[in-house]
């Protein structure tokens, strides 16, 4: 009777270590499976990242090398879009979307610029739907300020004075960042009076951001933007576009700004 009694119990504690183990075996795997997805989302995010900014510098040393940064950025696209829903995924989506429309309004292709901004505003939008952060709203006052060069009046009535609490928003979320307050700036530089536009105020957001940053370089994205925007916003009037590259006298790297500015001369009056 007691033989028959401990083989009863025997087989159910057999089973039970059974199932244990492969129970167990399942979790570890599972976990093994989700730290190599992590792992490879991490990868993806740091390549596409990588090839954002070489393509960027592509862009910035020459306008010959339109096609290799588009190239590159295509390839960037394929990376963020392979990792999974997360908010640095967008963001990036977007800043890359954004340059693509960037590097097209440069060479005249506007309809193609208008898409890519269009579709980086969207990218941001669902971004900053799954968190608030200050580059986010700094990404979608950028865009905005670039699809409002494309709109009517309906358009520009709409979007065009919720860029400033975007701008502000951002420098509130973080008062330490660059990007913003040179949004800022070019957002009093452009802006009607109106709407609060006014040099002065420009210049004064630019000190500020050199103060806090203790920065007196300018990095060369924003100087490309900063001329290039002042010969689309001011209509090519050659004495508010003198206005507007003189407060870059604030910088310390003149033969970067020389530069910069010598090519989009070049740009605009060969295009007359």
């Amino acid at each position: 009777m007691g033989r028959i009694l401990c083989k009863s119990y025997i087989l159910p504690v057999r089973k039970i270590i059974t199932y244990s183990f492969v129970a167990l075996l399942f979790f570890l795997l599972g976990i093994k499976s989700s730290i190599s997805f992590t792992q490879s989302d991490e990868t993806n995010l740091r390549k596409g990242e990588d090839s954002y900014f070489q393509a960027q510098e592509l862009f910035l040393e020459s306008a010959a090398q339109h096609d290799v940064s588009l190239q590159i950025l295509e390839e960037s696209i394929s990376l963020f879009t392979e990792t999974e829903e997360q908010p640095t995924k967008y963001y990036w989506l977007a800043e890359v979307l954004y340059l693509m429309g960037v590097i097209e309004k440069d060479r005249n292709s506007h309809e193609k610029a208008k898409i890519y901004f269009s579709s980086s505003k969207e990218s941001i939008s669902t971004a900053l739907k799954l968190k608030d952060f200050s580059e986010g709203y700094r990404l979608l006052a950028d865009v905005e300020g670039q699809l409002i060069i494309y709109g009517d009046l309906l358009y520009k009535t709409k979007f065009g004075p919720p860029i400033k609490n975007m701008i502000n928003k951002a420098i509130k979320l973080d008062p330490g960042n660059e990007k913003a307050y040179f949004s800022l700036a070019m957002y009093y530089r452009d802006a009607p009076f109106i709407a609060g536009g006014d040099l002065k105020k420009s210049e004064a957001v630019l000190k500020d951001m050199i103060d806090i940053n203790k920065n007196t370089q300018i990095d060369l994205f924003s100087l490309y933007l900063w001329i290039e925007t002042a010969w689309v916003n001011s209509e090519f009037n050659p004495e508010k576009i003198s206005d507007c590259i003189s407060i870059l006298d604030l910088f310390s790297n003149k033969e970067d700004i020389d530069s910069m500015i010598a090519r989009i001369e070049r740009k605009y009056m060969n295009n007359k």
